[in-house]
């Protein structure tokens, strides 16, 4: 009780099945309950917005009781309060995706876990409630349209979040939920990317550009931040958690981001120079969006005609890494990935180089045609 309030309370019965009750989180003086109509009455002060959140809630309990006898499954009181509390979602998809995931803890890695919560909080904000009945290949192209336009995800972040929608719809299917399309229709498309990197002759020449004495303070401040992370492979959300202190000594610990794991590393002579060159490295930090927008024109500058962004310098490391003869378990272990399918993309990338070059030794020939 507040203040001479009662509180509301939602009590679900039937067939002679143990009652439920479940607060509202409601109250009102008992004076303006009308107990017939089940509603507040118009002397009260705020009957209007109470007799709102009751209508929603009624909404909401008829929807599911609707959802279960057209996919013609069985509705206890007890499996409506579960429904009510979002428990047990078989109506609302971003309920039953959010409840699923917890599930998927022994399947997957961190990493893929920290992902699936990144689609459910996109999902919260396109749209909190999406009903299972609504989602069709319509709605899915619509919102393909929103990652792109409004999130600006690139095609194969576009192509992740929609094959993991897709797996979760299949987790839905097989626990009974009714699927108002055929999953085997839903194209994902690819999922793997190109991954840009910088080349060995691209980077040194960033490296100039860093240590030259016509470089503007804040141009050598952003592409120090790029360059240090070329030399170990950190995301840009461990550099930013990152300070200077930390990096007094060659070694330094510190919580990856994406995973939350505990990671030991040593800076390397290259990177130890990057970062006593510029005072300011790990002092003043600036947004990603702002380090991702100035690296862009740096490369500009520097005539690198690619699609430039911070996280180019973990797939600069990667590749530069075992171009120089370094081992994919090594690798894997500083990437911090959790498998080591996630690293051998990398393998593939300098594979797929080193078969180019392949064509070099047909500059050295000429074969002459014989009648």
């Amino acid at each position: 009780m507040i203040q001479g309030k009662n509180p509301i309370y939602l009590r679900i019965s039937g067939n002679s099945m143990p009652s439920e009750r479940i607060h509202t989180y409601l109250y009102v003086d008992a004076k303006f309950w009308h107990s017939k109509k089940q509603r507040v009455s118009e002397n009260c002060q705020e009957h209007i917005d109470l007799n709102l959140i009751l209508m929603n809630i009624e909404s909401k309990l008829t929807q599911i009781q609707t959802f279960y006898r057209l996919a013609e499954l069985t509705l206890t009181p007890k499996i409506l309060r579960a429904e009510y509390e979002d428990k047990l979602s078989r109506v609302n998809f971003v309920a039953f995706f959010k409840a699923a995931i917890p599930e998927q803890k022994m399947k997957v890695g961190e990493d893929r876990l920290e992902r699936y919560g990144t689609i459910l909080k996109k999902l919260q904000d396109y749209q909190p409630v999406i009903p299972f009945k609504d989602m069709d290949l319509k709605w899915i192209e619509k919102f393909k349209i929103h990652l792109r336009d409004n999130l600006k995800n690139s095609d194969t972040t576009i192509a992740s979040n929609i094959a993991i929608l897709k797996k979760f719809l299949g987790i839905a299917k097989k626990e009974g939920v009714k699927i108002n399309f055929d999953l085997d229709e839903l194209i994902v498309g690819s999922t793997k990317g190109n991954r840009t990197y910088l080349l060995a002759n691209e980077l040194q020449k960033c490296l100039n550009y860093y240590f030259s004495e016509f470089i503007a303070p804040n141009n050598r401040l952003i592409l120090g931040y790029f360059l240090f992370s070329c030399m170990n492979g950190l995301r840009i959300s461990n550099v930013q958690a990152l300070t200077r202190s930390q990096l007094m000594s060659n070694d330094f610990s510190l919580i990856l981001v994406k995973g939350n794991r505990d990671k030991n590393m040593i800076l390397n002579k290259t990177a130890r120079k990057i970062l006593d060159h510029e005072s300011l490295l790990f002092q003043k930090k600036f947004a990603d969006q702002h380090l991702n927008d100035e690296i862009k024109k740096i490369m500009r500058t520097l005539g690198i005609n690619k699609k430039v962004t911070f996280h180019v310098a973990r797939h600069t490391f990667a590749t530069l890494f075992l171009k120089a003869g370094g081992k994919i378990e090594m690798l894997q272990m500083l990437l911090g990935h959790s498998t080591i399918s996630q690293t051998m993309i990398y393998v593939h990338i300098v594979q797929a180089e080193a078969n180019e070059e392949m064509y070099l030794l047909d500059d050295l020939f000429t074969i002459k045609a014989v009648n």
